[in-house]
């Protein structure tokens, strides 16, 4: 005869074969609630299993995932973690490496059943896959993919789905060495000079001294700067992800982050809320969701497209007669001007928002190196002197 549980727990029944069972319906992963059975030689080892399902339910975890396939845990961490927790971009990027990477080699996996060599595995297609412009694959982007797959699995061990990271017992594959394009402190200071008459002078100005990222600074607003002290606060970032012109959040906590303008700065800033007042002609057209006091603006009083303003710093250091750089190597000439005059590594990495010291370190480590050389060969003069 079955016992009969408390109100609300179920009932286990013995079956015909001795065994007995217990029904219970459980959370799945896609939210619903389905019906999870449990076997047992005795009343009271059932009993524990039903328990633990019910202490599942009351915790929000899921209990029906054995016969997941990654493929389908990938559509759920992206939908219900990445694109809740993460900006547009970030979102938009991780999607590529899931559809093009993670589902293809595999997808098709139970999520509880992968292993270290599964991984291993996909390392060693990845390093033969091309891209869409049939080159091989970095060594950065193999990284990136990697990456990704761990933070997945991540997820998965936290939702209590697999009980450890396979990734984790992997050795994550080198990255080809970080290289950026610097400007010399001569042609910085040569730089400057070109942007004096430029209509976005104070845009250049700031990216250079403050090494914000593009997007930063396409996102700023005057209610983001105290004019009086200088303090400015990196709160929005406008990017363009797949066609659709979009502001967010910073990508990181660290990247949300208050820093202070040089002066240099704000002067030119006065001067570009003169000009922009002067500039500005009706009907105006901001972009959807556009802040209302916006610093950079077109005519129309609609935020900057951040295409343009890599084709105008192209025009900018052709006319300056500076090699050709990405807008984003003015950040790394911020950082390495400010390390070869002393500044720590953390506080560049504190003015550039990176999300750790190691971050800034593996990026600018060869410039502490010149440092050193540097402060070397000042001790020997001094040394010689005497």
């Amino acid at each position: 005869m079955a016992k009969r549980a408390a109100n609300g727990m179920g009932t286990i029944v013995q079956r015909k074969d001795g065994r007995y069972q217990a029904a219970v319906y459980v959370l799945a992963i896609d939210g619903t609630r389905q019906r999870k059975y449990v076997y047992g030689k005795t009343w009271d080892e059932v009993n524990d299993k039903r328990i633990a399902l019910l202490d599942n339910n009351r915790k929000g975890v899921p209990s029906i995932s054995s016969s997941m396939k990654l493929g389908d845990y990938l559509d759920y961490w992206l939908e219900n973690v990445v694109r809740i927790e993460r900006g547009p971009a970030t979102y938009s990027g991780y999607e590529v490496v899931v559809r093009r990477f993670l589902k293809r080699h595999l997808g098709s996996h139970k999520l509880n059943a992968l292993t270290p060599g599964d991984v291993r595995a996909l390392l060693a297609k990845l390093r033969k896959e091309k891209t869409v412009h049939g080159k091989a694959l970095s060594a950065r982007y193999v990284q990136n993919v990697f990456e990704v797959l761990r933070g997945v699995l991540n997820n998965a061990v936290r939702e209590e789905l697999v009980g450890r990271n396979v990734a984790k017992l992997v050795k994550a594959p080198s990255r080809d060495h970080f290289e950026v394009r610097v400007m010399p402190e001569p042609e910085a200071r040569r730089f400057l000079r070109h942007v004096t008459t430029h209509w976005l002078h104070a845009l250049w100005l700031i990216m250079i001294t403050t090494g914000l990222r593009k997007g930063e600074v396409l996102g700023l607003a005057w209610s983001d700067i105290n004019m009086a002290t200088g303090e400015l606060r990196v709160r929005r970032t406008v990017q363009r992800v797949r066609g659709e012109l979009l502001f967010g959040k910073p990508k990181t906590k660290r990247s949300r982050r208050e820093l202070y303008l040089p002066a240099v700065c704000l002067v030119a800033l006065r001067a570009h809320r003169t000009a922009t007042a002067e500039r500005m002609t009706e009907p105006l057209n901001p972009a959807p969701r556009q802040p209302d006091d916006l610093v950079f603006v077109t005519r129309s009083g609609r935020v900057i497209e951040p295409r343009n303003v890599n084709t105008m710093l192209d025009r900018i250091l052709k006319n300056a007669k500076i090699d050709r750089s990405r807008v984003h190597d003015l950040r790394h000439t911020c950082a390495t001007l400010l390390l070869m005059n002393g500044a720590t590594l953390r506080e560049v990495m504190e003015l550039l928002g990176h999300a750790s010291v190691s971050t800034t370190g593996n990026i600018y480590g060869h410039v502490l190196d010149e440092a050193k050389r540097r402060m070397a060969e000042q001790m020997n003069r001094l040394a010689d002197d005497n």
